[in-house]
This record gives C-alpha cells, structure tokens and sequence, in this order.
C-alpha cells in the first residue's frame, strides 16, 4: 500500500485537519469519548478496533491535546480518557458526519424506519433530527446538548457486539 502523503506542515486547513480526522480509528474512538465511554475497555469494545490500535491512536490524541489521560484507581493503575476544550471543539465536524449519513448513508427502511440515532436537546427535550439548531427553542447545538437515542437496529447491533464480547487482558492505556 502507497505510504500516505503528510499533511502536517500544509497551511491548507483541510488538509492539516485530515491529517488527524482522516483516520477512521480516530474518528470511532472520538465517537466513544462524545458518548463518555473513555475507559480502554469500553472503548475497544464499542468501537470494534483492536487494543494495539486504539492504544496507538488514544497516544496520539493525547500527545495532539485532543484528549487527556486520567487516573481512576492506583492498584493496579488504571486510566480513563476525556476529551479536552480542543477535542470537544470536534463536535461538530463528528455532529456534521451523523447528519449527512443519516441522510445518505443508508437504505430506505434499513435503520428501522427512523435515524440510527434519535437526539434530543437535553434543554428544551426537543428531537432535533439532523439540525444543528434547535428546532425547539433555537439554542446552537454543542458538546454536551444532546441526549442520544439509538435505534432497534443500533441498539441490536450495540448488544451483539457485547454479546459478542472482545477479549482483551491488557490493561487500559497501554
């Protein structure tokens, strides 16, 4: 496989951008830290990426100030991840992408005959749909604003990976 162009040093601001969110292992384990899942574990689990990988990107996003490790227990040290000021800015490019597959993504009926996931304003309790303004009570959606419902189907694709279970006995921020 070619080796990927390195964008770092572009002054182009797409191009800087997708040199971090062009990772599809990026953007997942984004997506678990959005939901407050920033254990290793529950991470690797949702995500369906394997340990060595989310470790590898977990790494990055903390060395990039996208995310920040966290001490919840001594013995045996274990570490949780949260998202700083600059992660939780991705929002919405993360909110952007769940609009636009929401709308183009997916088969007709495929989801169970609504979004994968439903949001809520947790403000006014309003389904927002795919707006990135309340509809409700025209508040700006940010980080933190949404309560998020997901589908049958989702949620029966959340439990069979579950179920499924993903064998891991490394610690967590390895």
């Amino acid at each position: 496989m070619p080796k990927r162009a390195d964008l770092s040093d572009t002054f182009c601001p797409v191009g800087r951008s997708a040199e971090l969110l062009g990772d599809r292992a990026v953007l997942l384990i984004l997506r678990e830290l959005f939901f407050g899942r920033g254990r290793f574990e529950a991470i690797v689990a949702n995500a369906g990426l394997g340990p060595q990988l989310v470790s590898a990107r977990l790494k990055r996003l903390v060395a990039e100030g996208v995310a920040e490790r966290q001490a919840y227990q001594d013995h045996p040290p274990r570490y949780e991840y949260r998202l700083t000021a600059k992660g939780r800015d991705l929002f919405d490019v993360l909110y952007a992408m769940r609009g636009w597959a929401e709308r183009w993504a997916y088969e007709a009926g495929e989801t169970g005959g609504g979004p994968a996931m439903r949001y809520i304003h947790r403000t006014c309790g309003t389904d927002v749909g795919t707006a990135t303004v309340c509809p409700g009570c025209g508040e700006v959606l940010r980080y933190g604003a949404l309560k998020g419902e997901p589908s049958p189907a989702l949620r029966a694709e959340q439990a069979a990976k579950a179920s499924a279970g993903h064998p891991s006995r490394r610690r967590e921020g390895q």
